[in-house]
């Protein structure tokens, strides 16, 4: 394995949609941060009675998910080696790209605002030719196939269960693999991901939060290649 390409999948991150804008939960978060209800990040914890119309509300306003699994994936010993790519895909069909060399804020708060500007500019910073983080702007499938992948593995909590040790040695095998992990909490993945031509697979009999599944599948991949 040369590089593998991680795929945050149908992540709950995203600014808080026009339908919802003018809600007072929105609104008064808005107010007390000074900011526009649009320019602030979605999330359930402080949005929840004005997400309950809102579509696939369940999969929408985690960027705690976000969060964290960043946190996992770039402090990485496979990131540090410079054989990890990672990229969020978001509900929204959003694809960003985040350089290996990121530092991911360790206070949620910190993370929040970064995200906000992310979202509202397209990188961060915003005034650098070589950002850290920014909006692909290309389809997940476009992005797999000019990334040259040679295949594409999918973690699904409703497919038939593999040994973690097993999956990471498949992936191992490839020289560039793909593994696409669902950044969200309830539901199912998108037509977007699911029409990615892939391998699916789940780890366990029953449903695992992200981050433990992102630590453990790297922490194996790691393994496999014979790092210490």
């Amino acid at each position: 394995m040369d590089r593998l390409l991680l795929i945050l999948a149908d992540a709950g991150l995203e600014l808080v949609p026009p339908e919802i804008s003018r809600h007072p939960a929105v609104v008064n978060n808005a107010k007390r941060r000074g900011k526009k209800p649009k320019e602030v990040l979605l999330d359930v914890s402080l949005h929840y009675t004005a997400m309950k119309a809102l579509k696939d509300r369940w999969k929408r306003g985690r960027p705690d998910i976000v969060h964290v699994s960043l946190l996992i994936a770039q402090d990485s010993l496979l990131n540090k080696l410079g054989r990890l790519e990672t990229y969020i895909h978001t509900y929204q069909g959003k694809v960003i790209e985040i350089s290996p060399e990121m530092v991911v804020p360790r206070n949620y708060i910190r993370f929040v605002g970064l995200a906000e500007q992310l979202l509202l500019v397209g990188r961060v910073p915003p005034d650098t030719e070589k950002p850290l983080a920014y909006i692909h702007g290309k389809p997940l499938r476009d992005l797999i196939k000019e990334k040259g992948v040679s295949k594409t593995f999918r973690l699904d909590d409703k497919a038939v269960a593999v040994k973690p040790r097993s999956l990471a040695k498949m992936i191992v095998e490839e020289e560039h693999p793909a593994l696409i992990i669902g950044a969200f909490q309830h539901g199912d993945f998108s037509e977007e991901v699911e029409s990615v031509e892939a391998e699916v697979y789940s780890i366990f009999d029953e449903p695992l939060p992200v981050w433990s599944v992102l630590s453990h599948v790297l922490a194996l991949v790691t393994d496999e290649l014979g790092v210490p």
